[in-house]
């Protein structure tokens, strides 16, 4: 039933003569946009607020690639050969389909925005749901996923809200609990990480090619563990020696974002390419998934509070 309505849909893009408007919602994750909201949010709105979206985005992401390297469900154009996804998505495709990886950001970010801010702004609710929707639409409209592809990753993300708040609450701000918190943490990263680099793959051929090379699927391993210490090692030494605040000046608001993406084009215009010549293939995943939320949590808070302290003196 699944694969009819992809090909339904199939009919639908190919009779509008390509995906359109739904290519551009399916970049949106992709998109400044999306990591703007937490990072924003972290260095000059509410740093909790940040730190929440931040978790649910990272942590998520592993989950999302311990449930793909566990499951190995194969992309939906490998079940049935009438199904023809949009070429551009699929060529950006990863390896394993189930649960999708665009679904689950989007639902961290925009609903992880939502839920926090449910109490105060519950209407944010409507616009962030239907951004999450749109976006999982468009991953089967462009044939690249299964409805239960988008479907689970939505549910787990959702899930994971709560697990978040109560995480949160029961930290406050003890600084044991918080220790706690990082060990932990980096201790799930890493089992997260030893399964699925360890573990098996299946090797199944179709017209004399394996599907998904073991070695590119190990490879993602390197992903999970790139946003997991991203996330815990930027959240603990932010906590550690910066503990920056909020309540500054407009202009120094305007400062901290200009600064931030400053930083952040600079490592996807300068530092992503040479990554990509000179590492190998599991070393320039790991740093592609680390670098910017890395950034985002200690490098860019170190650097601006450096400069407004010089400022002020």
């Amino acid at each position: 039933m699944d694969l009819d309505y992809l090909i339904f849909l199939q009919e639908i893009r190919n009779d509008w003569g390509g995906a359109g408007f739904f290519s551009l919602v399916s970049e949106l994750p992709k998109s400044a946009l999306t990591p703007a909201i937490p990072a924003i949010l972290f260095w000059c709105i509410n740093k909790q607020a940040g730190i929440f979206i931040l978790f649910n985005a990272t942590c998520g992401r592993v989950i999302n690639e311990l449930l793909k390297g566990t499951l190995c469900v194969y992309r939906p154009w490998f079940k049935d050969a009438g199904l023809i996804p949009d070429a551009e998505a699929m060529k950006n495709a990863s390896e394993y389909s189930f649960p999708s990886g665009h679904a689950q950001f989007t639902t961290a970010v925009y609903g992880g925005f939502a839920f926090f801010y449910r109490k105060i702004l519950p209407l944010l609710i409507i616009p962030c749901a239907l951004i999450i929707l749109l976006v999982a639409f468009s991953r089967n409209f462009l044939g690249v996923h299964t409805p239960q592809d988008v479907l689970v990753a939505i549910i787990y993300s959702i899930g994971l809200f709560f697990v978040a708040e109560k995480i949160f609450n029961w930290i406050g701000k003890d600084d044991e609990r918080r220790l706690i918190f990082f060990i932990g943490g980096l201790v799930m990263v890493a089992v997260v990480f030893l399964w699925l680099y360890f573990k098996p793959y299946p090797e199944d051929v179709l017209n004399g090619k394996v599907i998904v090379d073991p070695l590119t699927a190990r490879a993602d391993a390197f992903d999970a563990l790139g946003f997991g210490l991203a996330f815990f090692f930027g959240w603990f030494l932010e906590q550690k020696f910066i503990n920056f605040k909020t309540k500054v000046s407009p202009k120094d608001k305007l400062w901290r974002i200009i600064i931030g993406f400053g930083i952040l084009g600079l490592i996807a215009v300068a530092i992503y390419p040479l990554l990509k010549i000179f590492l190998s293939v599991e070393a320039y995943k790991f740093f592609r998934a680390f670098l910017p939320f890395f950034s985002i949590l200690f490098i860019i808070p170190l650097i601006f509070t450096k400069v407004e302290q010089k400022f002020k003196r």
